[in-house]
Order: C-alpha cells, then sequence, then structure tokens
C-alpha cells in the first residue's frame, strides 16, 4: 500500500512489539505481535513477543504454544529453545524443560544460560550428579579464567546481559574477603607464582576503596580497577583436589530419635549435634576456606554466599543431600533437594535478617570450629514459633523485612534459640520465620563463620 505520497507504508515489526513490551506497554506489544501473525503467520519474533505478555498474564498454557511455534519456526536460535524450556519448568514440566535446554545447547553449546537452567531440571528431576555436571560446564564458561575452566579470553561463553553486572561491581567487604583468602591460598602454597601481580592488583584496588565508601554495599568498578583485578574478580581460580568420602553423615546418628522429635516438638525444630563424619566436616571446611567461589555479596549484613549452581558442589554435599533423604525419610520424605548454599561472614556484625525459605525442610549447618566463636549464645540460630502465611509469596517473607517483624512482634511467641556449635545441625520446616544471630567471631581468614544450608521440597503457598 502506498500513501499519496507513493512512499509505503512501514508495517510494525517484532523489533517494535518487543520494544513495547520492554517498555511496560504489555498490550501495545501483543496488538502489534498479533497483526504481525495476521499478516505472516511465520514470523517467529511474533509469536515470542505474544507468548511473553501470556505468560505475564499467567495465561501459560497459551504462552507455552506461542514459544514452542517461535521455537519451531526458528530452530537456530538457541534463546527461544531457553524461553521454552524455562516455561516449561515454571509449569512443572521438567522432563520437556529439559529437552529444551538440550535442544539449546546443540545451537549454541556455550551457552551458560542452558547449561546452568539444564542442571535446574535435572536436579528437579532428582538426578543430581548430572545435575552438578552441567552446573560445573556453565560455570567453567562464565567463571573461568586462566587458571580454571575456559580462559573468558577464548569468547566462548555466551552469557546474558545481566550476568556482566557480576564483574561490575564490588564492595569493600567482598575484596577483603578475597584478598585475605588469596593470601591464606598463597601461604598454604595452593597457587601458582603467576598469581602474585594479581594479588597485588587486588590490594592496590582495594586501598582505593576509601572510607567514603559504604563497606557493605557494591559499587561500580572504574574502567581500571577493572583492568587491574579482571582476570581473577569473581572468577574461580582455584578449587582444592576432591575426593570422595563416604559416609558424609555420622554414622551413630540416632535417625529414628531425629524424626520423633522433629514431629512431637512445636515448632518442628530439631537440633542434632555432630551431623557430619569427621573426614566429611574436615573435607568440607577445606573446600569452604580454599574454594573462590564466593561470589554473592550481601549487602544487608555484608556476608558472602556460595550455591550449588556456582560451585558449592563439593562430593561430600552430594552425598550429604542424598543421604540425609535415606537415614531422615521420616523428615525429608519425597522431597528433593531444592537448593544448597553456604555463607561466609566476617568477624563481627549482623547475620541473616528475619526470614522464611521456599521450601518444605531447612537444614542449617555451621561447620566452623568452636575456637573461633568466644559467644555461642549469641552467635547461633533464631527460630520464631511463627511461620509465613500460605497466602505470602517470596516478596513478602524474604525480600521486604518490615512485614515479618510486624507479624512477629503480632505473635509474640517465644522462639527457639540454637546456640552456635561446629558441626551442629538445625533442622526445622522452612516456613518458620528465622534469623541468624549477631557475628562475634575471632579475627582472621580461618576463624570466618560459614553455615551450610539445603533445602528439601517446595514450599505450599495459595494463588
Amino acid at each position: 500500500m502506498t500513501g499519496s505520497s507513493g512512499v509505503s507504508e512501514r508495517r510494525p515489526s517484532a523489533s517494535a512489539a518487543f520494544a513495547a513490551y520492554q517498555a511496560g506497554r504489555a498490550g501495545e506489544a501483543e496488538a502489534i505481535g498479533r497483526a504481525i501473525i495476521a499478516r505472516d503467520p511465520r514470523d517467529a519474533g511474533a509469536h515470542y513477543v505474544c507468548g511473553l505478555v501470556a505468560a505475564d498474564r499467567g495465561a501459560l498454557d497459551r504462552a507455552r504454544q506461542a514459544f514452542e511455534t517461535a521455537a519451531d519456526l526458528a530452530p537456530d536460535k538457541a534463546s527461544l529453545r531457553i524461553t521454552l524450556g524455562n516455561l516449561a519448568l515454571r509449569q512443572g514440566d521438567d522432563e520437556a524443560a529439559e529437552q529444551a535446554y538440550r535442544s539449546a545447547l546443540e545451537q549454541a553449546p556455550g551457552s551458560v544460560a542452558a547449561h546452568t537452567n539444564l542442571g535446574a531440571a535435572l536436579k528437579r528431576q532428582g538426578r543430581l550428579e548430572e545435575a552438578v555436571g552441567c552446573y560445573r560446564a556453565g560455570l567453567a564458561l562464565y567463571r573461568g579464567s586462566a587458571w580454571w575452566g575456559a580462559d573468558p579470553a577464548s569468547g566462548n561463553a555466551v552469557l546474558d546481559p545481566a550476568q556482566e553486572a557480576t564483574f561490575e561491581n564490588a564492595s569493600r567487604i567482598k575484596l577483603e574477603h578475597d584478598l585475605a583468602q588469596l593470601d591464606y591460598l598463597f601461604e598454604q602454597g595452593r597457587l601458582p607464582p603467576s598469581l602474585a601481580e594479581a594479588r597485588e592488583n587486588l590490594r592496590r584496588v582495594l586501598s582505593g576503596f576509601g572510607d567514603e565508601d559504604r563497606a557493605r554495599r557494591p559499587r561500580p568498578l572504574t574502567e581500571t580497577e577493572r583492568r587491574l583485578i579482571g582476570p581473577v574478580y569473581n572468577r574461580v581460580i582455584y578449587r582444592p583436589p576432591e575426593e570422595d568420602i563416604a559416609p558424609a553423615l555420622n554414622p551413630r546418628l540416632d535417625t529414628g530419635a531425629i524424626e520423633r522429635r522433629y514431629h512431637e516438638t512445636a515448632p518442628s525444630v530439631v537440633v542434632v549435634d555432630d551431623l557430619l563424619s569427621a573426614p566429611a566436616l574436615a573435607a568440607l571446611q577445606r573446600f569452604c576456606r580454599e574454594s573462590t567461589i564466593w561470589f554473592d555479596c550481601k549487602e544487608h549484613g555484608g556476608y558472602l554466599g556460595a550455591y550449588l549452581h556456582e560451585g558449592f558442589d563439593h562430593p561430600v554435599l552430594i552425598a550429604l543431600a542424598r543421604e540425609l533423604g535415606e537415614r531422615l525419610g521420616g523428615i525429608i520424605g519425597r522431597h528433593r533437594l531444592a537448593q544448597m548454599w553456604a555463607f561466609s561472614y566476617g568477624q563481627a556484625g549482623g547475620g541473616t535478617r528475619k526470614h522464611a525459605d521456599k521450601a518444605a525442610i531447612n537444614i542449617n549447618l555451621w561447620i566452623t570450629p568452636d575456637s573461633a566463636c568466644p559467644d555461642p549464645e549469641a552467635a547461633g540460630l533464631v527460630v520464631y514459633d511463627v511461620a509465613a502465611p500460605p497466602d505470602w509469596h517470596f516478596s513478602d517473607y524474604n525480600l521486604d523485612p518490615a512485614p515479618l517483624d510486624r507479624f512477629v512482634a503480632q505473635e509474640g511467641r517465644t522462639p527457639v534459640r540454637v546456640p552456635y556449635r561446629c558441626n551442629r545441625a538445625a533442622i526445622f520446616d522452612s516456613s518458620l520465620i528465622h534469623e541468624s544471630g549477631g557475628v562475634h567471631f575471632l579475627s582472621g581468614y580461618e576463624n570466618r563463620r560459614i553455615n551450610v544450608t539445603l533445602l528439601f521440597g517446595e514450599r505450599a503457598e495459595n494463588g
């Protein structure tokens, strides 16, 4: 069609529909997408945008059909397969998600998202060892260095734009930890001389984080700072040799008594001492001290996090997850491992604030030696006899502490206080609101408080 000027009218494109969607104009995006499909049913981008709008509105079946059509029309676009897999995961169709991610990897073997999300699909099926293999493949691409995994200079990794932020921001607390860890690894003879310059560069950058900076709040690294520490910052540069240790659980545990206490106690909180076997505890302590996998800096509390999908995956941990399900079946039951992480705290400061976890069962374990903790009563765990209501969602009971503080104060019940002890675990209903005590540990890198958390199952929520 031409106008009075004789110039062809511009027809809207899928890129215009996507731009409208990104700008928050979902109705306009859908209208453009539908108009394109009416004109050209084989436009993969238009089907994709319509699927995004449908998914946001909760019309998941319609969204999935749109994503499947888009992926079939553009089989060379791995991103469409990944989106399809993500929606299948959201629907609980783990096998379909697995197939979508495997198809994506055929087109883009360097896709970090495809490797990592495939790991999630396998984990949800109970195939934990296979999941770890996928997580590690993604980790090697995403956080590889010249000393471990894929050197980022190779350009083989396919990252999402959001993933770049992890290399662009830092806090004083994060840099202090990383330097202390490098110093420790050098003292132990774990690192090659080629890393000496990187350590000194890290020291130089840390000296530039002056007193005007808030120690716990990340700020963007300058171009000079990124150039200096980029080869090592938030990358894996060392992992200790792995060893398979069995059993991971202490063979002398009276698991029957543990299960009875859990079900007979209100609230459902049971404390277990000497959870790990001595060899498993020693291996896990070494792994947490030496592995450069502490990538996540928590602004509230200033502690660091390491996660299953980003290297917190020592064989002892995998064995622990399996043995817990086998030996504490009366508690874990049919629940599969949902998530696993560790937090590393400095020598002083606050702990984790009040929250609940999106799971059925929480197992919280401390592994730092007792000699590092002069005040076990203050440094432990507080579990409130108050469960986050089933109509609350993640943002209500995890991201914003104010509603939890009001809710706990309103209920006014006496909490369960668990003093700190190395190799002590607290097993409780994940819906129970809990927080860690203040951190008062001795100085020195080896004395950092480290707690390990394993979550099993899914939290039941309404809506």
